[in-house]
């Protein structure tokens, strides 16, 4: 019998920065992780028990961190999250119309490029769960603010873009106020689950990967499987990546211009 030996392989998912999720948004992104990762597809995989395992304990995790309908924050949180859907539905619009029908070229092709970014972050993004559709618009408007400035300029847009951020960021900040303030009393039990929903996580990542190695080598008819959940994984991975670090860097700018008035009031 041979020894199969695995070398020289890359086989490794975008690390997810777990510990800086905030409660409501680690609880979304297991969540989301499970959805990707249908029973279906973890049997295939032979992955099945360790996604139970997460199932499990994210069943209580959900118990424990379900945001709470009656909250006088919902109210806000659906008029926001229905603002940041009509801006991007027009927003896309738009530029598809445009796209094809401007009659200026230059126009036409700035438009095609904005169109073509939306296209590439999925489709329906307005009827993802909250969480998600809050992290891939940060990631898309992102593109818009820097790669695609210039042509987001040319067709007078810019407003557009800026009312987007500014509305998905409020949605954010209110979202994330009501899933704190559900939470709090169950605060000791919620920090449990969440350290044994991550070292569940853990585990099934690393499976994952050992076993998406196993098929590079021997190209089992299971690879385009592995291929598909790694790819949508990593990119979800990214977009809640992303969602922290830019809410980390303007928390940093706040503080920063706070201590600036600070001393100026001195």
């Amino acid at each position: 019998m041979g020894i199969l030996i695995i070398k020289n392989l890359n086989v490794m998912l975008t690390t997810p920065l777990l510990e800086k999720y905030r409660k409501g948004d680690l609880v979304q992104f297991f969540n989301n992780v499970l959805e990707i990762l249908t029973e279906q597809r973890a049997q295939a995989l032979k992955i099945s028990p360790q996604r139970k395992a997460l199932e499990e304990v994210m069943q209580h995790f959900n118990e424990a961190w379900h945001p709470n309908r009656g909250s006088e924050l919902t109210p806000q949180i659906e008029e926001l999250d229905m603002e940041r859907d009509t801006l991007f539905i027009g927003l896309k619009l738009t530029v598809d119309a445009w796209g094809t029908y401007h009659y200026e070229k230059e126009k036409r092709n700035a438009a095609f490029l904005i169109a073509d970014k939306i296209a590439s972050y999925g489709d329906k993004l307005h009827k993802k769960r909250y969480q998600q559709e809050t992290a891939i618009l940060n990631s898309l408007l992102s593109d818009l603010e820097t790669g695609l400035a210039k042509e987001v300029q040319a067709l007078g847009l810019t407003e557009w873009v800026a009312n987007l951020r500014k509305v998905n960021t409020e949605f954010n900040q209110k979202y994330v106020e009501r899933t704190e303030a559900t939470a709090s009393e169950q605060e000791g039990k919620v920090l449990e689950l969440r350290k044994e929903a991550t070292s569940v996580f853990r585990k099934l990542k690393m499976l994952f990967e050992a076993r998406m190695a196993i098929a590079e080598v021997e190209n089992s008819e299971d690879l385009p499987t592995f291929k598909a959940v790694e790819n949508a994984l990593s990119r979800l991975v990214e977009q809640y990546n992303d969602a922290v670090l830019r809410a980390s860097e303007m928390n940093k700018k706040e503080e920063e211009s706070k201590e600036v008035t600070e001393i100026e009031e001195k």
